[in-house]
């Protein structure tokens, strides 16, 4: 009779059990992920250039915190690395407030992100920005450029607002903007206020005619010309005249006085054209003239910006730019800021004339 095996405990092992160990990236692949990560947004940032800005029409000088800025609405397209152009819009409207005195660029705010979109600022008071947008007004905060209010946000226009550059329109002689309203009635904010209220029956005859839903307004005044008056309550004017040898240039003569005019400078300037801000000659407040011209009688390419002395006649200063000027406005002190098509220039009131650097924009897209 065959009998059962005896039992028995098995014998323990002679080695430890391993725990499980939680799965690791490996060093050199953490390492190489890394680098690569550094190459590829870094590197892509260093070898690219910065974005390409164009001006808009609608330059306006403002005070912030007791000193000048210029408030320059410009276009911002592409992106300057693989970071910004995975994380930031391609296209961009934004507005920057400068301070003209130092080129500092205060801030510089995104108004919108929409390819075909333009921003005129119409004027600005002691705490707000009125700027005129293809979709509506908007009302910026000129301490930081926070937007206070946007089209159907501003008080008294609400739904009736209008998304037309052309509906809006400042009102210097009482110090307000005017805005229609798809109902045809036009209502004003005062400067510094952000609600909108009727106004009388002639104010809206009068300024109903001027308004319009259109896109855009209508054609600008000329940024350049060739005569130009000083002052605005004076009847002296500066002229460019040609030489008379060749078409080699203008010369600058102002006038009348006495009933002849009086040459300024001996410099002949090639293709000139003098530069209006408005209404009257860029720089006439500081004794100053501004000319664009041809660089040289043999280079059509691009063009300068010259600044010449009303009483000495002499260039105090010079600029080469791409594009002739686009827009021009003064400001309190005299200074006068340029927009070509995708540069913005300051002719100083000591004969100088400086870039200003705007639309540069840090590793993540930062202005």
């Amino acid at each position: 009779m065959y009998q059962n095996p005896p039992q028995y405990a098995p014998a323990p092992s002679l080695f430890a059990t391993p725990r499980r160990r939680r799965k690791l990236f490996p060093a050199p692949l953490v390492i190489f992920m890394s680098l690569f990560a550094l190459l590829f947004f870094g590197g892509s940032y260093l070898i690219s250039p910065e974005p390409d800005i164009e001006a808009q029409p609608g330059l306006a000088f403002a005070e912030v915190d007791g000193r000048d800025v210029v408030l320059l609405p410009y276009e911002r397209s592409g992106g300057r690395g693989m970071f910004q152009l995975m994380a930031r819009d391609m296209f961009q409207v934004r507005l920057a407030a400068a301070d003209p005195a130092s080129g500092e660029v205060l801030w510089d705010t995104q108004l919108s992100d929409e390819l075909v979109w333009e921003a005129s600022v119409l004027a600005a008071g002691q705490r707000y920005a009125y700027v005129a947008t293809d979709a509506g007004l908007m009302i910026v905060d000129l301490a930081d450029g926070s937007v206070e209010a946007q089209g159907e946000e501003v008080q008294g226009l609400g739904t009736a607002f209008v998304a037309a550059r052309a509906a809006y329109a400042h009102d210097p002689e009482n110090n307000r903007i005017l805005a229609l309203t798809t109902a045809g009635t036009v209502k004003a904010i005062e400067l510094d206020q952000t609600s909108a209220a009727a106004v009388d029956e002639e104010t809206a005859s009068a300024w109903g005619e001027r308004l319009s839903a259109k896109s855009s307004p209508g054609i600008p005044p000329k940024a350049t010309g060739s005569e130009a008056g000083l002052l605005p309550s004076s009847a002296e004017q500066v002229v460019l005249e040609d030489v008379g040898i060749g078409d080699l240039g203008s010369v600058l003569f102002r006038g009348p006085e006495d009933g002849r005019k009086l040459q300024v400078s001996q410099t002949a300037f090639p293709g000139a054209r003098l530069v209006i801000a408005d209404g009257t000659a860029a720089g006439a407040a500081t004794g100053h003239v501004l000319v664009q011209h041809q660089r040289s009688v043999n280079d059509t390419a691009g063009y300068t910006l010259s600044l010449v002395s009303l009483a000495t006649g002499q260039v105090t200063g010079s600029l080469p730019v791409d594009s002739p000027v686009e827009h021009a406005v003064v400001g309190p002190d005299g200074t006068t800021a340029v927009a070509t098509r995708n540069e913005f220039v300051l002719a100083n009131g000591d004969g100088s004339l400086t870039p200003l650097d705007i639309g540069e924009t840090d590793f993540f897209g930062s202005a």
